[in-house]
């Protein structure tokens, strides 16, 4: 089954100094295709000499995204397998493996940004979780590709580079680097507070308006909520009112005090009680490979944040320099801008922000 990695499984031949998909092996023929659904069964036709005593790689995903690796080759007339665990738990082997990958073309500046930011954002967003009290992190339902980047990220680039379109791989890398910096920016909040943590795990749900942390400030003395990936409405609104917003998952919302059993959708109710965010952060790559990073996207979806949750204060965090127009049309808004967040003194200034919002 190919698609792209749940529920899919694809092969490698290691030919020429590279892994390759065997589609693209000279003489391999596809001899039939079947569509199930998004995903399509493809069978190919390989002559036994093009694959003899050569190495292979398969990777089969499960429906939920988790990866089982097999080390192969083929040896007269039969093929011969072993598990691969080992890159599950080497994380730096994983990441040469990787490194041995075609590339496609096209994804090879997203690959410089994932080493470049990915794997030490990871260990700090870990540590300051350390700091905080709590044992971990831990992602729930559908949050196994953030799982991944965060524990393993030499694991999950390999995952990626097993995709077989460019395509596929830019916009996995585009989201785990998003994942890995939202996490990094509230990590960030968290330091900045001198957070304690008050529950025994930070928690990742993104089909529930569960709170990511709630801390008590050793700088304030007050105690905070902090939602991420928050839903603000119901995701079915737009079906019933016309010219309702569809994106309606804001990225960090935080909240002074105790703020629990919000609904799925239901994060517009707290404004109308009066309970407002003390600060809301959008978190954006600049990458410019997702269709909700596009600067009139992001304009947008600022504006109705900001209508519906009425935060007190709203900042904007970029991995990169933000476009020019788009930083003109959030500073009308009223949102701070921190580009460039990989540097350390855009960090350090945006801590000094986070304590003056939520003094």
């Amino acid at each position: 089954m190919i698609g792209d990695t749940r529920g899919a499984t694809y092969v490698y031949v290691y030919d020429n100094g590279f892994f390759v998909n065997i589609k693209h092996l000279p003489q391999v023929k596809l001899i039939s295709t079947e569509k199930r659904g998004e995903r399509a069964e493809e069978i190919y036709k390989a002559p036994k000499e093009l694959l003899k005593n050569k190495l292979m790689l398969t990777f089969s995903f499960s429906r939920s995204g988790y990866p089982s690796i097999h080390l192969c080759v083929s040896e007269q007339e039969a093929v011969r397998c072993c598990p691969c665990g080992v890159l599950e738990r080497d994380d730096e082997l994983a990441l040469k493996i990787a490194s041995m990958f075609r590339p496609l073309g096209g994804e090879e500046n997203l690959i410089k940004w994932y080493l470049h930011a990915v794997p030490k954002m990871s260990k700090e967003i870990l540590s300051i979780v350390t700091k905080s009290g709590a044992k971990s992190i831990y992602p729930g339902k559908y949050a196994e590709r953030l799982r991944e980047a965060l524990y393993n990220p030499g694991l999950s680039v390999l995952m990626t580079m097993a995709l077989t379109t460019a395509q596929g791989r830019a916009k996995s890398l585009s989201i785990k680097i998003s994942y890995i910096l939202e996490l990094f920016v509230t990590a960030k909040i968290v330091d900045a507070l001198e957070g304690a943590s008050l529950t025994e795990a930070w928690t990742v749900e993104f089909t529930t308006n569960t709170p990511l942390a709630v801390v008590r400030s050793r700088a304030t003395g007050k105690e905070y909520t902090i939602l991420y990936q928050s839903s603000i409405l119901p995701h079915i609104l737009p079906g019933f009112v016309k010219n309702a917003p569809k994106h309606l998952v804001t990225d960090i919302a935080v909240f002074e005090g105790r703020v629990e059993g919000v609904s799925w959708g239901g994060l517009y109710k707290l404004a109308e009680q009066g309970v407002v965010p003390k600060l809301l952060v959008e978190v954006k790559t600049g990458l410019g490979y997702l269709k909700w990073e596009e600067p009139s996207r992001v304009a947008e979806q600022v504006k109705v944040y900001k209508k519906l949750l009425r935060p007190r204060n709203t900042a904007l965090v970029s991995l990169k320099t933000v476009d020019p127009m788009l930083k003109a049309q959030l500073k009308t808004l009223g949102v701070t801008i921190f580009e460039n967040f990989a540097d350390e003194a855009v960090q350090a200034e945006f801590k000094r922000y986070v304590m003056k919002a939520l003094m």
